[in-house]
């Protein structure tokens, strides 16, 4: 019976070493593709953010060019003239930047 129980407590302790061992594998192999999967994020994520900005930038020179059409209809339409490119440039710019 003794015999038994030692087999019995052999086995197991094999079966956890095993489990813990099969364990171990898996949470380094899940470590790996996380590892793997977040850099791909990381250059999407940056890829992504590029982007944005350059549609930003392109939307506020577009922003801009209205602004500054807009501005010199209604100066003309106000006093009779229209005023230079320039200074509805400069005066966009101004505004702009508050």
């Amino acid at each position: 019976m003794a015999a038994y129980e030692k087999a019995l407590a052999d086995a197991r302790a094999r079966a956890q070493a095993i489990a813990n061992e099969t364990r171990d594998k898996q949470a380094a192999a899940a470590d790996a593709t996380r590892k793997t999967l977040e850099g791909e994020l990381n250059v999407k994520l940056a890829e992504a953010e590029k982007s944005i900005a350059a549609t930003k930038q392109a939307a506020m020179a577009n922003v801009r060019a209205i602004a500054e059409d807009a501005a010199r209809a209604i100066i003309e339409r106000l006093i009779g003239s229209a005023p230079s490119d320039k200074a509805v440039a400069a005066a966009v710019a101004d505004v702009l930047k508050n």
